[in-house]
């Protein structure tokens, strides 16, 4: 157990999270789900007059999200629960409105994201009450959660299934970001990534053209990331949907270079593109023709149109 110090007179230990692991799809008994929630990871102390929200890496968000913390003042105490933080926008959350809330840390900007970006704290585990519960298994722990009936406008205890397909498919119907499957008997694994808790997220696919690349590599001749977009017209200009550095193999990245470099072009491809491309200053960005057409994998459609976590899946035929 990673404990780090006492908080307060001393009766709640201040930790790190638990962390889930990624695996495949569970459907044995033996497991519970919840939903994966596209929030901010946050521990709660309540301790006498106190209330304290802790992000995962240790930073304190309680100035930073006071809706939150006003809630939690009127529960018992002591309490150590653990949580996510999220902003919901459209019935869903929302990574980019939480993220307009996370940074804010003076006064007058956190009360205007307070006004414009509310956040929620959904409650999913309860570690320490008068004693500890690290070790209690976690249907226990969840039945002494949903007992301590602590849903308020700011702060919520979100339903667990004890069929992880059923969960599955009610977030992939409702366009939530996954679920984290627990097992029912497992003790709380505080600072530990662990096996005990596995995470299933919903994936789309998306068609895409290559636009331009990222040269990587010794040599400058594989790819570091390809940029993508979607056709806008039948004039053959592209709409810009992000860069994509992730899930290709290492003779792929260098067989996609040596395509690509043939396809070089002086100029972009991509239409209308504000605020750049958002790769880095220093990276040689090479434009190509748009021929080859590809599959991605990703999360969500950002705000701005771009493919949020976007994962290479390989060149269309």
């Amino acid at each position: 157990m990673a404990i780090s110090r006492q908080i307060s007179s001393g009766r709640l230990p201040h930790i790190e999270p638990m962390l889930a692991t990624a695996g495949s799809m569970l459907t044995d008994t033996n497991w519970w789900a919840e939903v994966k929630w596209d929030g901010a990871r946050c521990l709660v102390y309540r301790e006498g007059a106190e209330v304290r929200l802790v992000g995962r890496r240790g930073t304190d968000f309680t100035s930073r999200f006071p809706e939150v913390a006003e809630a939690l003042a009127g529960i018992p105490d002591p309490l150590l629960l653990d949580g996510e933080l999220v902003v919901i926008r459209d019935g869903r959350p929302s990574f980019h409105g939480l993220q307009s809330r996370v940074h804010r840390s003076r006064p007058a900007s956190v009360r205007a994201g307070v006004s414009a970006a509310p956040a929620v704290l959904v409650v999913f585990d309860l570690l320490h009450t008068d004693q500890s519960l690290f070790a209690v298994p976690y249907e226990e722990r969840r039945g002494l959660l949903e007992n301590l009936n602590l849903d308020r406008p700011r702060v919520r205890v979100p339903p667990a299934w004890t069929s992880v397909a059923e969960a599955f498919a009610w977030t992939r119907d409702h366009w939530l970001e996954g679920v984290i499957a627990k097992r029912a008997g497992s003790p709380y694994r505080a600072g530990a990534r662990s096996r005990d808790w596995v995470k299933h997220k919903h994936l789309q696919v998306a068609d895409v053209v290559i636009g331009g690349w990222v040269p990587g590599g010794r040599s400058g001749n594989s790819v570091r990331a390809v940029l993508v977009g979607v056709p806008e017209d039948e004039g053959g200009q592209l709409l810009f949907v992000g860069a994509v550095g992730t899930g290709f193999a290492d003779a792929e990245r260098r067989g996609l270079g040596s395509a690509l470099h043939r396809l070089a072009a002086p100029r972009s491809p991509f239409a209308g593109v504000s605020g750049g491309l958002g790769m880095p200053a220093d990276a040689e960005v090479r434009f190509v023709v748009p021929r080859l057409r590809a599959e991605v994998r990703f999360l969500e459609l950002t705000p701005a149109g771009r493919l949020r976590q976007p994962v290479w899946r390989g060149l269309r035929d």
